[in-house]
């Protein structure tokens, strides 16, 4: 009975003993792949540091950190395939995940969606939803988590401590205050980028800006009064002026002033016209 069950495994054990021998065989050749690929990068950092290029070695050690962040969430997969390998009997035995190993399925199901190097995650992952549901989110390991989906950029200080450890391991004697004050100065001034980038959406500048406007609009609402007063005073001058200073009044006034009144007619004055006296005199004739 041992042999023909030995002989004839279920499909659930083949498929799980079939993904996690092959992931296994894979990870170890990335393992390789990214161990020869750290050397390289630690070389590169050795040789900027003796060319005195401090800022080329820090930009170099984020690649460094990159490729061993890789390295220790494949560490993680590897030891959960373990798991599953040695489990595989009693998970056999139940139609529910076993509490030894439902750690390691539902990392294992969620690292197929962050681990794309390793395609037989994706088998595996459909072997254990079609026999155990969907994972619970809490039983997935969360240092898998931290380095997969909540990954984040390696911090300054963190970046600097490698290139440290590099150079105390090549006996280089490197002094990170250069690189320290560099790299203060970029800080500083991207700070003050994102503050002036900033200052366009602050309230309190907008309002600095709301006042000058105002006071804009209310200094061209007054030139434009005083300018409308000046017109007017110019208009009422002119035509006070032009009222009072044409010379067709003038001398209508001045021939009113010249003219006397008499009990028998106007008589105009004599310097009015050159031949005021010979008129005078018609004037007398045909009175008589």
């Amino acid at each position: 009975m041992k042999i023909f069950l030995r002989c004839f495994k279920p499909k659930f054990y083949k498929k799980c003993k079939s993904a996690t021998s092959y992931m296994k065989i894979r990870l170890e050749i990335v393992r390789k792949r990214r161990i020869a690929m750290i050397k390289f990068l630690k070389m590169d950092i050795v040789e900027f540091l003796k060319n005195g290029l401090d800022y080329d070695a820090y930009r170099r050690a984020e690649v460094l950190l990159e490729e061993l962040r890789i390295i220790s969430c494949n560490d993680i997969l590897e030891q959960f395939c373990d798991c599953i390998s040695e489990n595989l009997s009693l998970m056999l035995k139940k139609r529910e995940c076993p509490e030894e190993c439902r750690e390691a399925v539902s990392s294992l199901i969620y690292a197929a969606a962050w681990v794309p190097d390793v395609p037989e995650l994706k088998d595996l992952r459909a072997v254990f939803t079609r026999r155990f549901g969907s994972f619970i989110a809490s039983s997935v390991n969360y240092e898998l988590v931290e380095k997969t989906e909540l990954r984040r950029r390696p911090s300054r200080e963190l970046k600097i401590q490698t290139v440290k450890d590099i150079a105390k391991e090549f006996s280089i004697d490197w002094d990170p205050t250069a690189l320290n004050l560099l790299l203060l100065r970029q800080t500083s001034a991207l700070q003050i980028e994102d503050k002036v980038e900033s200052g366009a959406d602050d309230p309190k500048i907008e309002r600095k800006k709301s006042i000058v406007n105002d006071q804009s609009e209310d200094e061209s609402v007054l030139s434009q009064a005083w300018t409308r007063d000046s017109l007017s005073h110019r208009s009422l001058s002119s035509s006070s002026s032009s009222s009072f200073g044409s010379p067709r009044r003038d001398s209508e006034m001045k021939k009113k002033k010249k003219k006397k009144i008499l009990p028998y007619g106007i008589i105009s004055p004599s310097d009015t016209k050159p031949g005021a006296g010979n008129d005078e005199k018609a004037q007398e004739e045909k009175l008589e």
